[in-house]
């Protein structure tokens, strides 16, 4: 580590230089004291300019700004954003429809794919499969038609190449149409919804799709370029490795070349928690868009930790151990800083289970790591525990029988368990009623988030009314269903379109399974103890295990 120039130092050369950076450093580093340090430099050294610093969540705003006080401009990405383009929705109807736009089928070749026989046909089946679920869900919310389920692939495998040629026909028609029916709308009822959700009937966009439309934005029309380093003279950005590419490309690659505006990064390549984030910066620093620099501290973990996590980094950045001042002003000790490192891990000799597998073999899997989990417990105390959502997690938290329903069917039951309930509005619902029955109700936040579903609140009855549903969905007696039922009908929270495309793309499953005479023989069979394809054969000797792989695939779909 260079000790003549401190990192801030570094900051304070790039602000006085107009040069963009990135300030790079691992956990324990300090990132949000140089944070704050920054903008308290930057307020004091150039105190007429304009300065924005933005971040994830309106619990890191509060972190921040309870480190560096009132009277900065903190506020979270999409906040940001959302106040930035608010006033264009002439420009926003323009590109709007790109965010409904389903993508067609890629059909593979031998010689683009490098694949051949059954596993070219494997990949050709899921490249179609993706597109048609995009299609049926966009066709159902914008014509209320559904499409029945995709084709397994035994019936795609019959003619691949005419099958995917007639859905992306398909998809260009429903595109087109759909952009017509933008068209049609006045761009006067486009707005930012700020929620998860896009409604296509009064064009107005969630969280995901504000990031795109604002990137759309930007590379079409490069006046907002100029406008936002107009307004901003230097942004801010925390935790950049979770940050949408989208939003970094706006900052690095869409304002002027000759722009005024100085963009830092905050943040570590190697923590990056979101699928969606840009995860790191390279591309930049090695073009010179970006200064890098690096902070090397770790005032949180012992020696031997920061040993052993350095040794992980798969970057240049090489921690090192920094003593903090305690809180009776002395300065920690070498022999304070002292701690052990065990690395616990276990082999699971078989394949990972898959979404087609049995749910024993699924359970047992998960039963393994949450005995790996329950030898840590056991191994050091006092200590702390970070945990994936998992089996154990969901037994002490009360959600044991949901997440069955979801191991059942899966195995990455995390990411579906937060995609299915996220698209139906439980999560929110879940949210609202945790603000309401938490020691502290949490009222600003449930009138606002009453107000996004159209419930007004004018009088008394208003809010006894609020209370009573409140109070009848609270005690966790009522199915899912029942429950959303109630939520919708009180205007707790609003019906948005993907849970009307998943309530039609359901229903039309299921009445597909129904009329199919061989699926309900495999069910019939099934359900009577011939649970095995081995099993199963003996009654039907031409049942091929793909035949049963996708027969008990629309089971488990069915069952959940």
């Amino acid at each position: 580590m260079d000790s003549q120039v401190t990192p801030l130092e570094r900051i304070q050369e790039c602000t006085a230089n107009k040069k963009s950076f990135v300030l790079q450093g691992g956990a324990g580093c300090g990132k949000t004291e140089t944070l704050k340090q920054t903008l308290q430099l930057l307020s004091k050294d150039y105190s007429k300019k304009r300065i924005a610093c933005i971040t994830h969540t309106n619990l890191a705003v509060n972190e921040i700004i309870d480190r560096v006080g009132e009277g900065y401009n903190i506020s979270t990405i999409h906040s940001f954003l959302g106040s930035l383009i608010e006033n264009y929705t002439k420009s926003i109807h323009e590109v709007i429809h790109e965010i409904y736009a389903v993508d067609k089928v890629e059909f593979e070749t031998e010689e683009s794919s490098g694949l051949s026989g059954n596993e070219l046909k494997k990949a050709n089946h899921e490249n179609y499969k993706k597109p048609y679920k995009k299609y049926a869900k966009l066709k159902y919310i914008a014509k209320g038609q559904p499409s029945g389920k995709e084709l397994g692939k035994r019936e795609y495998d019959k003619a691949p190449d005419d099958i995917s040629q007639e859905l992306n026909k398909n998809i260009d028609e429903l595109n087109v149409e759909v952009r017509q029916m933008i068209q049609r709308k006045d761009h006067r009822s486009i707005k930012y919804n700020n929620s998860r959700f896009d409604n296509l009937s009064d064009l107005s966009f969630g969280h995901d799709s504000l990031l795109r439309v604002t990137s759309l934005l930007f590379q079409r029309y490069p006046r907002l370029g100029k406008i936002l380093c107009d307004k901003y003279d230097f942004i801010l950005v925390d935790e950049y490795q979770d940050t949408h590419e989208d939003v970094v490309n706006v900052f690095l690659k869409h304002l002027p070349k000759d722009r005024q505006t100085t963009i830092g990064l905050f943040g570590d390549a190697m923590q990056s928690i979101y699928s969606d984030g840009i995860g790191d910066v390279r591309a930049f620093i090695d073009s010179g868009d970006l200064v890098e620099i690096l902070k090397e501290d770790n005032f949180r973990c012992s020696e031997q930790v920061i040993n052993f996590v350095n040794i992980l980094r798969e970057d240049a950045l090489s921690q090192e151990l920094a003593f903090k001042i305690k809180d009776d002003g002395t300065k920690e000790a070498f022999k304070d800083r002292q701690g052990q490192v065990r690395l616990l891990y276990a082999v699971w000799g078989d394949n990972k289970p898959h979404t087609r597998s049995r749910p024993e073999e699924k359970h047992a899997y998960l039963d393994f790591v949450d005995k790996l989990i329950e030898s840590a417990d056991g191994e050091e105390s006092p200590h702390k525990k970070l945990m994936l959502t998992n089996k154990s997690i969901a037994g002490k938290v009360g959600f044991s029988s949901l997440y069955k329903v979801f191991s059942d069917r899966y195995t990455e039951v995390k990411d579906e368990l937060e995609r299915v309930l996220s698209s139906i509005q439980v999560l929110d619902l879940a949210e609202l009623c945790d603000a309401y029955s938490g020691s502290k109700k949490r009222y600003n936040f449930i009138l606002t988030e009453l107000k996004k579903s159209g419930f007004v609140l004018n009088k008394l009855e208003d809010k006894e009314k609020i209370v009573a549903a409140f109070e009848k969905i609270a005690t966790g007696d009522l199915s899912i269903a029942k429950t959303l039922e109630v939520a919708f009908e009180e205007k707790l929270i609003s019906k948005p379109d993907s849970y009307l495309a998943y309530i039609g793309r359901k229903d039309s499953f299921l009445a597909e399974l129904q009329k199919d005479r061989a699926y309900q023989k495999f069910k019939e069979r099934f359900n009577s103890g011939s649970n095995t394809i081995t099993k199963m054969a003996k009654e039907d000797p031409e049942l091929t295990e793909e035949v049963f792989n996708e027969f008990k695939s629309s089971l488990d779909k069915e069952r959940f």
